[in-house]
This record gives structure tokens, sequence and C-alpha cells, in this order.
């Protein structure tokens, strides 16, 4: 159960030595958030939402769909080179383009429900980087959607299946 755990630590990981400042940390919410929290809403209830992040020879595949106007659910999957893939469910809640995400997947034989987090920004969304890891593996983000990192290479808009 823990070789899953492994391998989203070492993509974590690889992710950090490329993060991207962590914006502003200000507690306000401004007139600018509610119209991105609107905007982001509106695009995945018009339908299924698709995107891709490719590196290297690893890719990974994000698919959103509305239950109502903050929650979500959909499907992520990623496929390591030469490595087990992860593939299962998502479920949460959208807030000023911040997805707070249950992923539920089988990996190696083994269903396991891991914490993900990620920020909508427009027609690509960034993987959230856990702060740390407990001690089973399982990746642990601050509450505080303003002092998460993301990952820098984006997950684009594609067509969806």
């Amino acid at each position: 159960m823990k070789a899953p755990f492994l391998l989203l630590a070492a993509a974590a990981l690889a992710a950090v030595s490329c993060q991207q400042p962590a914006g502003n940390t200000g507690g306000t919410t401004d007139s600018t958030a509610t119209a991105d929290t609107v905007t982001a809403s509106q695009q995945i209830q018009s339908g299924p939402q698709c995107f891709t992040q490719i590196v290297g020879r690893d890719t990974a595949y994000l698919q959103l769909l509305t239950i109502n106007s903050d929650s979500v659910s959909g499907k992520l999957e990623y496929h390591h080179y030469e490595k087990d893939s992860n593939k299962g469910e998502i479920k949460g809640t959208l807030r000023n383009n911040i997805l707070a995400l249950q992923y539920q997947f089988m990996s190696e034989g083994t269903t396991s429900t891991v914490p993900a987090v990620f920020k909508m920004d427009g027609e690509q969304v960034y993987a959230g980087l856990p702060g740390s890891f407990d001690k089973e593996g399982v990746p642990v983000f601050d509450q505080d959607p303003a002092l998460i990192k993301f990952d820098t290479i984006p997950f684009l808009k594609t067509t969806c299946p």
C-alpha cells in the first residue's frame, strides 16, 4: 500500500524543484477572487472539462464534472513511464479557483484515498504540491490555500474523449 504513496511522493518531490512563487498570502477576498470563482464554476458547468499534463514520458489526465455550483467530481489518472499507473475518481469542492479533492484510486491491486489540490487558471490547471507527507506517505496540504505551492507545469485543456 505504501508503493502508490511513494510514487505520488516522488512525483511531488520532482515537481518541487520547479515551483512557482506562492503568490498573494493575504487573507482578504476581493471582487476579482469572487469573479474568478464564478468563471471557474461556469466553465465546469458547461460540460465535462478535460486537461492533460505531459512531463517527459509521464502523462496525467484530469476530467472534471459538476455535481452542483461548488462541488466537483471526475476522474484523475497518472501514467508513469515503466511504472504502475494510478486511475481513480475525484470528489471535492471548488472555491476561489482551488479544487480541494479526495482522490480514490487503484494501484498495484490496492485501493487508496489521498487528498489532492489543484488551482484552476483559465484553460490550465496546476497540481498542488504537498507541504509534507504523514508517516504513511499520504500527502498533507496546508489548510490555507494561499500557502500551497503549485507545480509550474500545467495540465492543459484538451478535448474530452
